[in-house]
């Protein structure tokens, strides 16, 4: 199975996009931001924001024992929600499709 970066991007866009920011998003800055990009073999990226959103993620090129090698992404996006709960999604992306886990999700668990 071959996961493009686009379907991974998109899939991060997803996970970022449900992140309910505090009320003060409009005014949120930037504190930190961290990118390298390893060429086709992966990259790495993080950033924090004033709000209290952070996202970090991490991908590899790795041999899945196929023909194909298969882009892995691990992640996770943090948020604090206008109730003031704070949300974590911690997230995989491989071969097996994308799988997120978290304390609020009924599967909380990282998968194997």
């Amino acid at each position: 199975m071959k996961i493009s970066l686009l379907t991974l991007s998109i899939c991060g866009l997803l996970t970022y996009g449900f992140a309910a920011p505090l009320d003060d998003s409009a005014n949120a800055r930037i504190l930190k931001y961290d990118f390298k990009n390893t060429g086709i073999d992966g990259y790495d990226f993080s950033f924090e924001t004033s709000d209290g959103i952070e996202r970090k993620e991490s991908a590899e090129l790795k041999d899945i024992g196929t023909d194909t090698k298969a882009l892995t992404v691990d992640g996770f996006s943090t948020w604090i929600a206008p109730d003031g709960v704070k949300y974590t999604v911690n997230y995989i992306a491989n071969e097996k499709g994308y799988q997120p886990w978290g304390a609020h999700l009924p599967n909380h668990e990282r998968p194997t």
